[in-house]
């Protein structure tokens, strides 16, 4: 009898994560609401896990709003120039944030006003930033890493 009522609450257990996933659909919703488009943030996160898999530093590279903030294990270091980023690209992007990004699913999205988060812990933010003083011209670019 025990082990009945084990494995039903097992199974409720395991379904009830099923119930707060979010779909594609949601997540759309969500950053239709927070940013008037979800699709520039589809795009851009597809592109992000091409470029990350592919070691395509140049790519990278393009994706960053500089200066780009970089927390790495406590302390703050800040990249100026995609030069300099593509310098130290693999202590930026470790092993451990690429796989995070590459393995990302939109529908795991993490979004609020400030931007929309890659990986459990915040591991990587993009947004749109203004790229005029008007801001007429925006593009969605990855605004700070944290490791």
């Amino acid at each position: 009898m025990y082990t009945r009522l084990a494995i039903l609450l097992l199974s409720l257990f395991l379904g009830m994560g099923n119930a707060y996933a979010a779909t594609a659909q949601e997540v759309d919703q969500r950053l239709d609401f927070l940013f008037g488009s979800h699709q520039k943030y589809q795009d851009f996160l597809g592109e992000l896990q091409q470029a990350v898999a592919a070691k395509d530093k140049a790519k990278v590279a393009t994706m960053i709003a500089y200066p780009l903030e970089v927390g790495l294990k406590g302390k703050a270091k800040t990249y100026r120039t995609a030069a300099m980023l593509k310098k130290h690209y693999g202590s930026v992007f470790t092993p451990d944030l690429s796989r995070v990004i590459i393995a990302q699913k939109y529908e795991d999205l993490f979004a609020r006003d400030q931007g929309v988060m890659v990986g459990d812990s915040g591991q990587l933010w993009f947004s749109e930033v203004c790229q005029d003083k008007a801001c007429h011209n925006t593009r969605v670019l990855i605004t700070r890493i944290n490791q």
